[in-house]
Formats: structure tokens, C-alpha cells, sequence
């Protein structure tokens, strides 16, 4: 035993270690990284030349090796690879050097004790070290395994992944009908409640694939929750239990949209989680009393699967209540349902370019205060549309839809409990535009030298504009925004809140005779230029001008008729002859005949 050991001496002192700070880093052939299977092995060695030239070997003086010294060190324990001796570690894995051209190594049966930082050390010709890194995970592998996988029952397609897909060399998915997915992954469509597919994946050192059989099992849908209320003399209890395990829940009342994260343990002032339980899939918000104004209304427990999918309870929250009740769902029946919250209509606008070729979708939701039973959409001309991930919403009291290419009218939203009685109905007065603006001034009515005459149109929906120019009568374009300072002695200048809010505005520092007429407002939205038309129109004259010149064109009128009656109806007399001077002792007279 004495003598192994100095003999084990002896070679680790005749390999010579070079610093890690000095020695240049190589790259290390197959992979600076690799996933081996227990039991199998692998091969590894410098690669200082990297990239396509893989088995180039470095210049080399003629007749010698190109490495002068080559060792390996794994687990803090240093192996000569400079002669042909096989190293033994533990019991089965043995390391030998790769050959005499390359500095490299040979594993054979590699054990999972021996995942680590394999750390491979070079001295070329030119007394030049280099050092690789290798960085070696070892997986236990079952050449036949089976695994269950389950899935919700809500869901219509999900994942098969392989096991250890990501540190595995290859893989393929095949099914039970013998179709191969050349993949690690596979996306496959839920039709029926057991499906079963065979997994095939290599690893680095393994000759043999590793095979495992993955049961996709559909579950019962695990979405469905049950509300329940407690009151006591001193609190209101808000619970929403889950069928399954939940990761997160909220609390959002929509009486002043305040929100509260429901963890185990969570206190904030008058609200409280204690009850909350995410290992049962129980969600709970206790609420102290006296009740507080905001909390009166429609309150909804959630928990959100991704930013558009969320599933929970909702509550109707009185602020008298009864206490020999003891519960604070509606009371089913006629007399509640007489008191439900009426439903009002909603004006909706849409924009839809008729030179876009991409549909518009609209997305209209209806809510009220309690479970739904079933709810439909209706349409002015076509029929009804069904609701969108209702079995998830229905018991939040939410009934979603989405339309393609709505069209302008009055829509309904009909809803139903689970009393089934009559239909309550919420209205939608939809107007589709062909363009994203409309005018504010249609027409402006003003008198030359006027100052701070104003133009605007805005865009619907509050679009963000990116250019806002005006078209004057005479054809004239003038570029206005809230991001440029006009000059003093401008006669235009930008009006509105800011073309980020949607305004295209012009000012007119004083009117002239040029202005009167049609005006364009000219605008840039998501990156088509659209125009909407608009007038300024010069001012008439004041009432009290107009009473004055319609008296004197009455009076003048009046004057005129009289002459011309009188005229009319003057008797002939015959000639009038006038005497001259010479004769005025002589009377005038006159001859009737």
C-alpha cells in the first residue's frame, strides 16, 4: 500500500500544472458543455483552433507531438494524460488520454458522483498553456420510464415536452399513431381523455435512446368555483373556492377600482386574507365592519391565468342587511330579481379604414352583479354570437364577446341567471367611421379683423396624431403642432390639448378677407393621412341693422305707391300753356275740351 502511494507521488509530481492566470483559454471539442448518461462515456480534448476547422491540429515541428505536457483535473484530483496509462475513479469510470496528437481525454462508465468542472491543461511547443472547461451534468436514465402528465379540462390543446429536453443532444416525439415529431416539444390538440406518446431522447456518451412514455391525461375541468359569505357581528367574509391549487388571488372592487392582493397572512388596514389558503385553492377577503361607503357594490374575487384568461366569484355587497340571513348572496326570486341593477346602454365607436385590407375586432363585455346562467350577443342584422371562455367567466358575472368587422347600429347583450326568468339586456349604440377623426368646428361664423378664431377636429378614440396640418381656402398648407413655438408675427398657430391627446387644432390670430371659405383639416394617424372639411363663414348683419334697412326699404316702398297711385288716377285736363314774360299782363289759361 506504502509503494502505490509513492508510485502515485511520483506521476503527479511529473506533471507539470500551469497557472490558470497565465494560460490561454481554449475552446474544448464537442461542446464547453455536456449532458452525459450514467454509465456511458465520452470524449473531449482542446481545440484551440475552434469553429469549422474542428480537427486541425496546431503547427508542429516535425517529428514531435504537438503537446509537450497534457493532464485532466476533476474533482479537485490532477491525471497525467502524457502517456498511455488509464486512470481509475472509484470503482467503474476509468480516464485515459485521447491519443497522442490531440490533449484530450477519454471517460468510459461515468458515475453520477463525477458531475463537475472538468478542467483539461495543455503546454504546446512554444511553452504556450492552454485550458479548457468542461462543464459535465450526468443524468440517470431509465431506458423504459413512464410519466403522467394532466392537463385542464378547460384547456384545448397543451405541451408534451420530453424529460430533460434541454440538457438532451436529440430528441423525437411519436405518437399513437406511429406520426414521429422530430422535436423536443410537441403541441398537440386535446380530443379525448387519455392520450398517450413515446419520447425518444439521445445524450451526450449514449448509444441507446432513452424511451419514456408520457400519459397526457385530461382532468376534470378545475375552473368551476363556488362563492360563499359569512357575516359575523364584527366582519364580512368574501370566499371563492377553487377546485384546484391556485399561485395568486385578487380582490378588485368595482365600486372605486381598488384592488387587493389575497395572500395567506395579508393585512392592510380594514381588509384581510387571513382565511386565504393557496395550497386548497381557497381565496378569501375578510372585511371589517361598520361597512364604509366604498365598500357597498360589486366586488370580484379572481385569479388571473395570463393577462387575457381569469376565472372566480362575484359579490353583491348591501349596505343594509338582514341579520338573520347571515349570507350576503341576492335572494333568488322574483322580488330580488325586480331590484337587480338596470342595465344601461353604452355608446361605442370604431374605427375601420375602408383601404385597409386587416379586420376590425371589437371586443364587448357585459357585467352584472351575480352568476350567469347563459348570455348571447345581437347584432342589428345578424344573429346571435356566442360568448367567449364563458364557462370561466360566467361566475365572475362577465360575458364577453368578440365581433369581426362590426357594423353600425343598436347591439344587445342578453344575460340570464341561474333562475331563468326573463332576459335582462344591455344595449351598445355602435358607429363604425370610415375615418378616426370628426370635426369640433364644422362651422365657424366671424367678421374680418376677428382675432383668436378657432378650428378643431380630433381624432375618435383619442388616436395619438402624428402630423396636424390645415388647407386654407386658396390651397395653402400650414403645419401646426404643440411641439413648435410660432413665430411672433404668425398668423396661424396650433389650438387643441396636444396632438398625443388627439387634437388638430388651428388658431387665427386675426381674420382677413382670404380666410373665408372652405378649410381642410389635415391629419396623420398610424400612418395614413385622412382629411375632414370644415367652414368659415362671414358674418351677416346685426338684428337691429337688419329691423333698420327692412323699415326703410317699408317706408320707401310706401312712398313710392303713393306717387304711383296719384299718377294713376290724376283726371287729363288737356295742355298747359305757359306765358312768357312779354305777355304777363295777360292771364294763363287754360282750354278744356
Amino acid at each position: 500500500m506504502l509503494l502505490s502511494h509513492i508510485v502515485l507521488i511520483v506521476i503527479l509530481a511529473g506533471v507539470r500544472i500551469p497557472s490558470l492566470a497565465l494560460a490561454d483559454t481554449s475552446p474544448i471539442f464537442p461542446a464547453n458543455k455536456l449532458t452525459i448518461a450514467e454509465g456511458a462515456g465520452f470524449l473531449a480534448f482542446l481545440n484551440p483552433n475552434g469553429g469549422t476547422e474542428l480537427l486541425r491540429q496546431p503547427r508542429v515541428i516535425a517529428g514531435a507531438s504537438p503537446w509537450i505536457h497534457c493532464s485532466v483535473s476533476v474533482n479537485n484530483v490532477q491525471y497525467s494524460l502524457d502517456s498511455d496509462q488509464v486512470h481509475r475513479i472509484g470503482d467503474k469510470t476509468t480516464v485515459e488520454r485521447y491519443d497522442t496528437e490531440r490533449c484530450g481525454v477519454r471517460v468510459k462508465n461515468l458515475q453520477k458522483a463525477l458531475e463537475a468542472s472538468w478542467t483539461l491543461y495543455g503546454t504546446d511547443q512554444t511553452g504556450q498553456d492552454k485550458t479548457g472547461i468542461l462543464e459535465v451534468t450526468v443524468t440517470s436514465i431509465k431506458f423504459i420510464d413512464e410519466l403522467n402528465v394532466t392537463v385542464s379540462g378547460s384547456a384545448s390543446t397543451a405541451t408534451v415536452n420530453c424529460p430533460d429536453k434541454d440538457g438532451s443532444r436529440y430528441c423525437r416525439i411519436i405518437d399513437a399513431d406511429q406520426v414521429v415529431s422530430e422535436s423536443c416539444t410537441k403541441t398537440v390538440d386535446l380530443t379525448q381523455q387519455i392520450s398517450h406518446f413515446w419520447c425518444h431522447t439521445m445524450f451526450w456518451g449514449a448509444m441507446t435512446e432513452r424511451i419514456t412514455k408520457i400519459n397526457l391525461i385530461v382532468q376534470e375541468d378545475d375552473r368551476d368555483v363556488k362563492a360563499t359569505v359569512v357575516e359575523t357581528e364584527d366582519h364580512i367574509v368574501l370566499s371563492c373556492q377553487y377546485r384546484s391549487t391556485v399561485s395568486l388571488c385578487r380582490a378588485l372592487s368595482e365600486t372605486d377600482n381598488r384592488q387587493y392582493m389575497l395572500l395567506d397572512g395579508h393585512l392592510s388596514g380594514r381588509y384581510s386574507a387571513y382565511n386565504t389558503k393557496i395550497s386548497t385553492g381557497l381565496c378569501s377577503l375578510e372585511i371589517k365592519k361598520p361597512l364604509a361607503p366604498a365598500d357597498v357594490g360589486v366586488w370580484r374575487i379572481y385569479q388571473q391565468l395570463n393577462p387575457t384568461d381569469y376565472t372566480g366569484c362575484v359579490f353583491d355587497v348591501k349596505s343594509k342587511r338582514l341579520a338573520k340571513t347571515r349570507q350576503l348572496i341576492r335572494t333568488r326570486g322574483p322580488a330580488a330579481k325586480s331590484n337587480r341593477l338596470e342595465l344601461t346602454a353604452t355608446d361605442i365607436e370604431i374605427f375601420h379604414d375602408p383601404r385597409s385590407s386587416s379586420a376590425t375586432v371589437t371586443e364587448l363585455t357585459c357585467a352584472v352583479p351575480y352568476e350567469m346562467d347563459y348570455c348571447y350577443l345581437s347584432g342589428p342584422t345578424a344573429g346571435d354570437y356566442a360568448p367567449q371562455r364563458f364557462d370561466r367567466l360566467k361566475s365572475l358575472g362577465l360575458c364577453r364577446f368578440v365581433v369581426t368587422n362590426i357594423t353600425s347600429g343598436v347591439w344587445a347583450c342578453g344575460i340570464n341567471d341561474l333562475d331563468g326568468a326573463e332576459d335582462h339586456l344591455t344595449y351598445y349604440n355602435v358607429s363604425v367611421y370610415q375615418q378616426p377623426g370628426r370635426t369640433v368646428t364644422e362651422q365657424l361664423t366671424a367678421s374680418s379683423g376677428d382675432r383668436e378664431q378657432r378650428l378643431l377636429c380630433r381624432t375618435i378614440l383619442d388616436l395619438p396624431i402624428d402630423i396636424c396640418r390645415f388647407v386654407d381656402p386658396s390651397g395653402e398648407v400650414h403645419g401646426v403642432s404643440n411641439q413648435i413655438k410660432p413665430s411672433t408675427d404668425a398668423r396661424y398657430r396650433y389650438y387643441g390639448k396636444g396632438l398625443r391627446e388627439g387634437e388638430c387644432g388651428l388658431e387665427i390670430v386675426e381674420l382677413q378677407d382670404k380666410d373665408f371659405g372652405r378649410w381642410k383639416c389635415a391629419f396623420k394617424v398610424r400612418g395614413r393621412e385622412y382629411e375632414i372639411s370644415m367652414d368659415i363663414v362671414e358674418e351677416a348683419m346685426s338684428v337691429g341693422a337688419i329691423i333698420g334697412i327692412s323699415i326703410a326699404a317699408t317706408i320707401g316702398l310706401g312712398i313710392i305707391g303713393i306717387f304711383a297711385y296719384r299718377k294713376l288716377n290724376r283726371r287729363y285736363t288737356g295742355p298747359t300753356y305757359t306765358v312768357s314774360s312779354s305777355m304777363a299782363n295777360v292771364s294763363t289759361a287754360s282750354h278744356q275740351s
